[in-house]
């Protein structure tokens, strides 16, 4: 069992900047690396670009792959084996000074990580943010990661019937436009009860969540078929490859091509 302070991470470090609190990096797991049971002096944040691994920690085994988020608390206790060497992560870590500034805890943190439809999204687009690497970097960077936990923050839509169900309804629709009058139907709720109320429990507007559900969709079919954008953006709802490539970039700060290639 190992100890690794900020910036240590099992795999081969690659990139490693820091930005008053917030340091990010890719790990690479080809060559040596260590795969002994170790912990993280600070919280992290862990999206896998290519490849998979097992994961083990408090008892629990888990296959990890391509494009999720994972998130580890500082003090964790945890194993990763990368299956392939072509296995790569890019990695967010926030020093305690950071979250003790500007009142966030570690399990609002986890909270961001493993209960937002906008996790795969805000990591993409803080690596895109990361290439820009210029004098505003830090601040966008900053600002990225405080509205991400914001929104974690807001009130808690499973004690509200209608909103868990109309968000169950959205996820298995998703590649569906239904308009506010059909999904007030649907709920037997007024439709301004709807547009006022979904962002306060969920942080967006129902049009906004469904097209983070679409373009999360798309990531799978980028990386693993041969589909064209086109193709992509029909199946995933979007009017046409121009719209797909639009609201893609908006969410991710890349354009679908560049991710297919990341």
């Amino acid at each position: 069992m190992s100890t690794l302070n900020k910036g240590e991470y099992s795999g081969n470090i690659l990139n490693l900047v820091e930005f008053d609190g917030i340091i990010t990096s890719k790990t690479a797991y080809s060559g040596n690396y260590d795969k002994s049971y170790h912990y993280h002096a600070n919280p992290h944040l862990s999206f896998i670009i290519h490849g998979a691994h097992l994961e083990r920690k408090s008892n629990q085994t888990a296959v990890r792959t391509t494009k999720d988020v994972l998130f580890y608390h500082s003090g964790e206790l945890h194993q990763t084996i990368p299956f392939t060497s072509e296995t790569k992560n890019l990695n967010l870590e926030i020093d305690s000074d950071f979250l003790q500034k500007h009142d966030i805890s570690e399990e609002l943190l986890e909270k961001a990580v493993l209960k937002n439809v906008r996790s795969k999204l805000f990591i993409l687009k803080l690596n895109s943010e990361l290439n820009f690497n210029d004098g505003l970097t830090p601040t966008a960077l900053h600002s990225l990661l405080l509205d991400f936990v914001a929104e974690a923050d807001v009130k808690d839509y499973r004690q509200i019937l209608w909103c868990t169900k109309l968000k169950e309804f959205l996820n298995d629709n998703w590649n569906h436009n239904h308009s506010l009058e059909e999904l007030s139907v649907l709920l037997g709720v007024h439709p301004v009860t709807i547009s006022k109320h979904f962002p306060k429990y969920i942080g967006c507007t129902i049009g906004e969540y469904v097209r983070r559900i679409r373009v999360i969709r798309s990531l799978d079919l980028l990386k693993s078929s041969r589909q064209s954008l086109t193709e992509i953006a029909l199946y995933c709802g979007f009017s046409d490859q121009s719209h797909f490539t639009r609201t893609f970039k908006y969410l991710t700060g890349l354009n679908p091509k560049s991710f297919r290639n990341f």
